[in-house]
């Protein structure tokens, strides 16, 4: 959402009230410990800005993931992983968010059976985490073959068994690896637990080739009720193609749902 709309977090709160959002994601990197949300004073910067401008922090993007992954055959980087998780946990409900997006990745020379197993066992071991600050770790599809499809999501957050595990559900990246996302929310159900939103092969929501009415329409169905997170491209026009994304959105879903 921060990447959506170009700004840096010290304006984002404001720009997004402006445009309407109710709410916003903010992503971390490898570089995590040094942001605002790692800090103490940097989360009570974060939460007087988005009380001030009416706008929620709705979730938390572990980027890091995609540097410090689950699946590694190194003990060092999956305990890494471990207390990214757990930390994690604290910083979200300082600055009450509800969902942190865990990217399901894998690691170089692990194989699938591996990094599914691995992926598991130590979700499960950081979960106590999740449920003790009321947080929700939610696994993202993007594009690992043991954790595409929403059968595959299904299954690994059932292994879990944590009601702090669910799935972040990303239509668009299943869309880009050629999958069904609407098979995908089927599957998943009620396992989900905050959606990504992009319209792969264009600029803006309505212009690429995923139908997004029907991933709407499935997701409805299933009883969602949570945010929807933009991951659009910020154009040469972040603040435009906001209210325009916005717009298309809140035609489909109706003024009562948040953004």
């Amino acid at each position: 959402m921060d990447e959506a709309l170009g700004q840096p977090w010290e304006s984002l709160f404001e720009v997004a009230a402006r445009v309407g959002f109710d709410g916003v994601e903010l992503g971390v990197g490898e570089n995590y410990g040094e942001t605002k949300l790692w800090k103490s004073e940097g989360r009570r910067e974060l939460r007087r800005s988005s009380e001030s401008c009416g706008v929620a922090i709705a979730s938390i993007c572990l980027h890091s993931y995609w540097r410090f992954s689950f699946a590694s055959n190194e003990e060092a980087v999956r305990r890494r992983a471990s207390e990214i998780a757990e930390q994690a946990a604290f910083v979200a409900s300082e600055v009450g968010a509800r969902n942190l997006l865990v990217p399901v990745t894998s690691a170089e020379g692990v194989s699938c059976e591996e990094a599914r197993s691995r992926w598991v066992r130590e979700i499960r071991s950081c979960a106590p985490a999740a449920e003790k600050f009321g947080v929700i770790y939610a696994l993202e599809n993007v594009g690992q073959p043991f954790a595409e499809t929403g059968k595959q999501l299904a299954s690994m957050i059932d292994e879990v068994g944590s009601p702090a595990v669910k799935a972040y559900y990303d239509p668009g990246n299943a869309v880009y690896r050629g999958l069904d996302p609407v098979a995908d929310i089927k599957a998943l159900g009620w396992r989900i637990s905050q959606v990504h939103v992009k319209d792969p092969g264009g600029e803006l929501l309505g212009e690429g080739k995923m139908d997004i009415k029907s991933v709407v329409e499935a997701l409805e169905e299933v009883g969602f009720g949570g945010w929807f997170i933009l991951e659009t491209p910020a154009t040469d026009d972040p603040i435009g193609a906001g209210k325009k994304n916005l717009e298309f959105l809140r035609r489909l879903l109706g003024e009562g749902r948040r953004h």
